[in-house]
């Protein structure tokens, strides 16, 4: 299936306002012009980009407020910052990614989309804790690590909203060795057996 084809599935399966779906166009145009030169996706997962991608993070919005400040770590290539971005233009979405070619990126992403969004280059346990609402990830870091790197806002109220593949269940429970939290775990739109894991309440750690 080429780009144009998995876009054009993606469309007829969502239901996306035509200025959602020109931000992400311009999104997604833009890592198509990004992602050779800076290695940004592999060449096997492009012609899925719209329905591995872009829809996997948009099932995301069920449980982003549109006005909400989230804080994204490790954005990467900019799934799922700069989809929540596109789809939440009275939010804000502050991405947070150490590796300075994928910060450019972000940043080139961002202005091509006239998205809320702004990008932090640096580590993400150095990183200022700005205000935010939720935190967000995808193929971050385990589910223990990444209530690490969360802390910092999550024990100031935020919520944290990440996309969690098969193995979910299992870095739950090595989480829960060292964090007491509340979840509830939203089987993905996506297939298979992973999640949407919404986790508030976080204490421990120390």
């Amino acid at each position: 299936m080429g780009e144009g084809n998995d876009r054009a599935v993606f469309l007829a399966a969502h239901d996306v306002s035509r200025e959602t779906q020109d931000r992400l166009d311009r999104v997604i145009n833009t890592l198509d012009e990004w992602r050779v030169r800076s290695n940004l996706i592999g060449p096997r997962e492009w012609p899925n980009i719209w329905q591995r991608h872009v829809a996997d993070c948009l099932q995301l919005m069920d449980h982003i407020p549109e006005d909400a400040r989230v804080v994204d770590l490790g954005s990467g290539a900019g799934f799922p910052g700069l989809i929540i971005a596109a789809a939440r233009p009275s939010g804000h979405v502050t991405m947070i990614e150490s590796v300075g070619k994928k910060t450019n990126f972000l940043r080139a992403a961002i202005s091509a989309g006239d998205l809320s969004a702004s990008v932090v280059q640096g580590r993400v346990e150095s990183a200022e804790t700005v205000p935010a609402d939720l935190v967000t990830a995808r193929a971050f870091a385990p589910l223990p690590k990444l209530l690490d790197y969360a802390a910092p806002w999550m024990k100031k109220g935020a919520t944290g909203l990440f996309l969690k593949g098969e193995r979910w269940e299992e870095e739950l429970t090595q989480a829960r060795q060292r964090w007491s939290f509340a979840y509830e775990a939203i089987p993905s739109r996506s297939g298979g057996s992973g999640v949407v894991l919404i986790i508030r309440e976080l204490q421990g750690g120390d």
